[in-house]
């Protein structure tokens, strides 16, 4: 690697290699397969860039896969597909209909409706002749002619003739099944039959710990987690690599695949347990029910297995580690270093993946805040606790909220406190963070509203009734104020006055104010700019100004001398309406 370094230094220098800042990154990755980083640039475009971030291939592609374990990288131009290599060079040309990816060295393509692959080079190594294909696993791929399917090899021979109704294979198995009349059948990657086509279906699983195949977030298997799964007859067995009998009292009425911990869910005579790859029931075939904790059910860290009123919670190596009459589950992630759950005594508490006890079960409430941190409930009193189970904020506040992820900031009752307990910023009846950034606050104070910063620095004096924070539909950059009970607009980030508070009402909408003052009535824009003359005794937004999907929803209405009209946004009349259709089209946007 050491002799190309000179030659980036010198392409640094060159007009068609110019260096970026951060400010051209929208973002970015490194590439596991070369030195350098994969950069969607704010000019829309896709490009590569050194570790000194030096243009490497430029900025000018719609899209630029991350480079394969052949160096090459998936490229679309426009309409056009291609790859190019680590030099930014076209390796294999858009001369396509269509391309896909690199599997076992190959590249499906299609040209005039058929399929066949490429090798690394972008020569034809299998002609195109197919109607549909997959990618190559385990040295076999799945192809399709004249609606029927097999498997060729990656010299283009057939192995398993394109006879059958439908043909499927896994990422970490060499054996493979096809299917004719509706049934299915396995056969190794010799093209061997290994059993008669008699299985309604056959499942596969995922194993989290095996590397996939480039390009695949997980690899897929029938046998590496211990048995194949399949359905036959309405009941599910367990087959090994011989397609036999995986062990006795192979039949279940119910069954999941075995996961990546060789653990699979069973029910037999309305019964669940769990068994492992021999047959073994380490959890007793005897609970009315078991589910998993997380949602990925290939790599679920613990288990919950109910009886009666009861869920008994057992951890990935089946170990029984507590029991809750509520069931542990998370909808974010299936691996959890410990489980927060409620014991019989209705207490929470917290245990490492063995049952060990990490917090102990003495908390009305307990909810994880980060990897770190714990917001534990205790006596109607709320504190913080630390992974091991160390107190860091007593339990004397009534509420508290974090500030920052990392969660050194809180609020607590009415100040911001550090994570030792100290305060930071206090001496006000409410304290609020600013929606879009937490280090500054509209604080209250004898019914008075402001705005400082962390460090109580005044950005705002404590003078106004209201303050808004975060408005749906806006305005963006911008806060409502009502002083003496008249309304106003200030800046969002210097706080300055941009519409001074003079107004009897607003109604804001898509960016323009809808405005009353000494009893007229006109529009401006969020810059305090008029937009329409105040002229009118109402001017009203229709009721989906703003907020609808159709321009023509865009109305806006007003009244004068009695009168009522459509107009437009600078005020011009557009036609007379009824006083009728006026209020249906305003009705509850009073001013």
């Amino acid at each position: 690697m050491r002799r190309y370094l000179p030659l980036i230094f010198l392409l640094s220098c060159t007009p068609d290699h110019p260096k970026i800042t951060r400010q051209d990154i929208d973002y970015f990755e490194k590439d596991k397969n070369t030195d350098l980083f994969r950069v969607h640039h704010k000019n829309g475009k896709w490009g590569f860039v050194d570790k000194d971030t030096i243009t490497i291939i430029p900025f000018k592609y719609d899209f630029i896969n991350p480079f394969d374990e052949n160096g090459l990288a998936y490229t679309k131009d426009g309409s056009k597909e291609f790859y190019i290599n680590k030099q930014g060079k076209v390796a294999i040309s858009s001369d396509y209909d269509e391309m896909g990816l690199f599997s076992e060295g190959l590249l499906s393509v299609k040209r005039k409706g058929k399929y066949g692959f490429l090798d690394t080079e972008g020569n034809v190594a299998i002609p195109m002749e197919y109607d549909e294909v997959g990618f190559f696993s385990q040295g076999l791929c799945g192809v399709s002619k004249n609606k029927k399917h097999g498997f060729i090899d990656p010299k283009g021979r057939v192995v398993i003739p394109i006879i059958y109704d439908a043909v499927d294979n896994s990422d970490l198995d060499s054996i493979v099944i096809a299917s004719k009349n509706g049934k299915w059948a396995f056969f190794d990657s010799k093209g061997k039959q290994l059993s008669d086509f008699m299985y309604d279906k056959v499942f596969k699983g995922y194993n989290v710990n095996i590397p996939p195949p480039p390009d695949i977030s997980e690899a897929t298997t029938y046998f590496q987690n211990g048995a194949v799964l399949v359905l036959k007859n309405k009941k599910y067995e367990f087959l090994n690599e011989e397609i036999k009998s995986a062990f006795q009292d192979n039949i279940f009425d119910l069954a999941s695949v075995f996961d990546t911990y060789k653990n699979a869910i069973v029910k037999r005579n309305n019964k669940y347990g769990i068994i492992k790859p021999d047959g073994i029931a380490k959890v007793p075939i005897e609970y009315d029910w078991i589910g998993y904790f997380g949602t990925n059910q290939n790599s679920s860290e613990y288990y919950n297995a109910k009886k009666g009123n009861i869920f008994h919670i057992y951890n990935r190596n089946l170990k029984k580690i507590g029991e809750s009459y509520e069931k542990v589950s998370s909808n974010f992630s299936v691996s959890a270093l410990n489980l927060i759950f409620k014991n019989l005594k209705g207490q929470y508490g917290m245990v490492n993946s063995n049952g060990s006890i990490v917090i102990p079960f003495e908390y009305s409430e307990l909810e994880k805040l980060n990897q770190d941190l714990f917001l534990g409930k205790k006596n109607g009193k709320v504190g913080i606790l630390d992974k091991s189970g160390r107190l860091r904020i007593p339990f004397e506040y009534k509420s508290l909220d974090r500030l920052d992820d990392n969660g050194q900031l809180f609020i607590a009752d009415d100040k911001i406190i550090n994570l030792d307990n100290k305060p930071i910023l206090s001496g006000y009846d409410r304290i609020t963070p600013i929606y879009y950034n937490n280090q500054r606050f509209i604080v209250s104070k004898n019914k008075k509203y402001g705005i400082v910063d962390i460090k109580n620095k005044i950005l705002l004096p404590l003078e106004y009734d209201e303050i808004s924070n975060w408005v749906e539909y806006g305005p963006e950059k911008r806060h409502f104020i009502v002083k003496k009970g008249k309304h106003g607009l200030i800046e969002y980030e210097t706080f300055r006055i941009i519409i001074p508070p003079v107004y009897d009402e607003f109604i804001q909408r898509m960016g323009v104010i809808f405005a009353h003052k000494n009893g007229k009535s006109g529009i401006l824009d969020i810059n305090n700019k008029e937009i329409c003359p105040f002229i009118f005794d109402e001017i009203k937004p229709g009721y989906f100004f703003g907020i609808g999907y159709r321009k023509d929803e865009n109305r806006i209405y007003s009244k004068k001398d009695n009168k009522f009209y459509e107009i437009t946004l600078t005020g011009k009349i557009i036609k007379e309406i009824s006083q009728k259709e006026y209020k249906k089209n305003t009705e509850h946007q009073n001013m």
